[in-house]
C-alpha cells in the first residue's frame, strides 16, 4: 500500500463511498433486543466539509437504528494513519468499527489488534461469499477471519488513451509484455515528446510499485511467513533491467526520479506520461479530482512474464475493535452489512446509491474487483446500468484478467520499511547509469532482513 498522505487519500475516499453507500441500505432483521441496549461507533463518517454525505450518513443511522431498535449507532469520522493508529488502539479509542488497508491487515493479527470474528460469521453471511483469494487478507491462523473485505482492487497498467492516439498506438491494444511495454514507450515519447513510460521512486512507493512488479516477474519480496526477506531474487533484477533500459537506453522514461504519488498521478491525469503502474482505483482520483476525461484513461492487465505469480492487491478492510463484547461484535457485524453490502443484495438499494452517486458526479462502475462471484457482480452492473458513467468497455481486458489472474498480498512484515528500503534501490538505478544493481540488492536484503528480526 502506498504511504501515509496516500494512505489518508484512500481512507478518505473509502469513508466517502462508505457513508454514499448507505444511501441505499436496507434495513436489517428486526431485532427484539431492549432499544439501546447495545452501543457502537462506526469510522466513515464524512465531515462538516461534506454536509449533503453527512446529512445521508447521519439519516440512514436512524434508519439503521429503527430496523434495529437494539443498537445504538454514532459516527465517527476517524481513517487510518499510519502515525496514530497505535495510539488510538492503545488508548481504547478505536471505534468499534474502523477501516485499515490491506497491508496493515497482518500486522494488526499479529498484534492482536482486531476482534476475531470468526464465531460470529453464519455460514450463510456475506462475509463467506467474499472472494477468498480477497478474504485471505483478513484471515489468520488456523483460518480464524479478523475483517471484512469492503473494497479491493489490484495493480495494472496505467495509460493515456490520448497519448497512445498521438503517437500512432492503438488505444484498444494496449501492452500485453513488458517488452511491448518497452517499445510503447519509446513510440511515444519519439511522436510526443513525454515520457512513455514512469514511476513513482519515494515515500514507499518506488518500493510499492518494484514488489508488484517483482510479482509479475515472478518471484516474492519475502517469504510467506514474514520471517524472511527475499528482495535480493531474479525478479526484481529483471525489472530494474527494465527500468534501466528504458531509462539509459531509450531515454523514455522522463527526467524527474523524485516522484510520488500524487505526482505519477498528476503526469497521467494531465499527459505528461504515457504509461504507469498503479492501482485500478486511481480512476476516481484522475477522473473525479483531477479532471482527466473518462474515455482518456487507460486500463490494462499488469504484463506477467514467463514464470509470473500475478498481480499485487489491495484496499480496504473493516475491523472491529479487539475489546468489543460478543454483541457489540455481532452490532457491528451487521451494520457492516447493511452499510457495505446491501446494495448487491437488493436492486432498489443498488439504484439507489447508483443514482445518488452519478448526481453527486462520483463514479459508478468504476474499475475495482469484485468482492464476490461474476454472477453477483453481473447482477449488480445490470441494476445500475441506466447510471453507470464509467466507460468500462474501455477496461475489457483488465474486467477478463481479474477472473484468472492471481491475486498475490503486500509482504506479511515490515511492508512499509521494505518499500522504503527498495525506493533508494529504484532512485539508483534511475540517476545513476553505472549503478551496480546486484550490489544494491545485497544490501536491501540485509537491511530488510534486519527490519525484519527488528520485530
Amino acid at each position: 500500500m502506498p504511504p501515509t498522505n496516500v494512505r489518508k487519500f484512500a481512507a478518505a475516499l473509502g469513508a466517502s463511498a462508505a457513508a454514499l453507500a448507505l444511501v441505499s441500505g436496507c434495513g436489517g432483521t428486526e431485532s427484539t433486543s431492549k432499544p439501546g441496549s447495545v452501543s457502537i461507533t462506526v469510522a466513515g463518517q464524512p465531515t462538516q466539509e461534506n454536509p449533503d454525505l453527512l446529512k445521508a450518513f447521519q439519516r440512514k443511522i436512524s434508519e439503521f437504528s429503527k430496523a434495529n431498535p437494539g443498537i445504538k449507532v454514532t459516527g465517527d469520522e476517524s481513517v487510518f494513519d499510519v502515525n496514530t493508529f497505535q495510539a488510538l488502539v492503545a488508548g481504547g479509542k478505536l471505534p468499534t468499527v474502523f477501516y485499515v488497508p490491506f497491508t496493515e491487515m497482518q500486522g494488526i493479527i499479529t498484534r492482536q489488534q482486531a476482534a476475531d470474528i470468526t464465531g460470529h460469521v453464519g455460514a450463510g453471511s456475506n462475509v463467506k461469499r467474499v472472494n477468498p483469494s480477497i478474504l485471505k487478507v483478513a484471515t489468520g491462523p488456523e483460518n480464524h477471519i479478523f475483517g471484512v473485505p469492503v473494497q479491493a482492487y489490484s495493480m495494472g497498467l496505467l495509460y493515456n488513451r490520448a497519448l497512445f492516439t498521438k503517437a500512432g498506438l492503438d488505444p484498444d491494444a494496449p501492452p500485453k509484455t513488458w517488452d511491448e511495454v518497452r517499445a510503447a514507450a519509446k513510440t511515444i515519447h519519439a511522436k510526443t515528446g513525454v515520457a512513455g513510460f514512469g514511476a513513482m521512486t519515494k515515500d514507499y512507493t518506488g518500493g510499492w510499485v518494484l514488489t508488484a512488479m517483482s510479482y509479475a516477474y515472478g518471484s516474492k519480496i519475502q517469504s510467506d511467513d514474514g520471517k524472511q526477506a527475499t528482495v535480493n531474487n531474479d525478479a526484481i533484477r529483471r525489472a530494474l533491467e527494465f527500468y534501466r533500459a528504458v531509462r539509459w537506453e531509450d531515454d523514455a522514461f522522463g527526467s524527474d526520479f523524485l516522484i510520488g504519488y500524487e505526482d505519477i498521478t498528476n503526469a497521467l491525469a494531465s499527459g505528461k506520461v504515457g504509461m504507469i503502474v498503479q492501482g485500478a482505483d486511481t480512476y476516481t482520483r484522475v477522473v473525479q479530482s483531477l479532471g482527466m476525461k473518462p474515455d482518456d484513461f487507460g486500463l490494462a492487465p499488469l504484463p506477467q512474464a514467463p514464470g509470473a505469480l500475478g498481480t499485487l492487491g489491495g484496499g480496504s478492510v473493516a475491523v472491529i475493535n479487539p475489546r468489543a463484547t460478543a454483541e457489540e461484535i455481532k452490532a457491528a457485524l451487521k451494520w457492516i452489512d447493511y452499510a457495505e453490502f446491501s446494495r448487491y443484495n437488493d436492486q432498489q438499494a443498488a439504484v439507489t446509491l447508483a443514482k445518488a452517486s452519478a448526481a453527486d458526479g462520483l463514479p459508478v462502475g468504476a474499475p475495482v474487483l469484485p468482492l464476490f462471484d461474476q454472477a453477483t457482480t453481473d447482477r449488480y452492473l445490470t441494476w445500475v446500468k441506466d447510471y453507470i458513467n464509467v466507460p468500462r468497455e474501455h477496461f475489457r481486458a483488465y474486467f477478463d484478467s481479474a477472473k484468472t489472474l492471481p491475486l498475490v498480498p503486500e509482504p506479511a512484515a515490515k511492508a512499509q520499511e521494505t518499500y522504503g528500503i527498495l525506493d533508494n534501490v529504484v532512485q539508483a538505478v534511475l540517476t545513476r547509469k553505472d549503478a551496480d544493481i546486484s550490489a544494491l540488492l545485497d544490501d536491501a536484503q540485509k537491511q530488510a532482513q534486519s527490519a525484519i528480526d527488528a520485530g
